[in-house]
């Protein structure tokens, strides 16, 4: 029985694993182009969704950051803000 618990929890977290090739791919291949434009939060909106999807569930975790990633925009103050 404990390897089909197993054999869940691991289908379970694929689409967290998904999600974090994606963010993986944009912080290695995309935001080295935007030199100019930095996150006004600490840790980077990458870093925080990254640290929720390894955290929180898939759904947790993506409500997470993009509300997250909704609040960053130059209108805001600079803060810390951590998962």
């Amino acid at each position: 029985m404990s390897f089909y618990k197993k054999s869940l929890k691991y289908i379970q977290k694929i689409p967290a694993y998904i999600a974090l090739g994606i963010i993986w791919l944009y912080k290695t291949f995309i935001s080295p182009f935007y030199t100019r434009h930095h996150c006004i939060f600490y840790p980077t909106c990458s870093q925080y969704a990254r640290e929720c999807f390894e955290k929180y569930s898939f759904f947790t975790a993506f409500r997470k950051s993009i509300n997250r990633i909704s609040r960053c925009h130059p209108g805001n103050d600079p803060q810390v803000d951590l998962p």
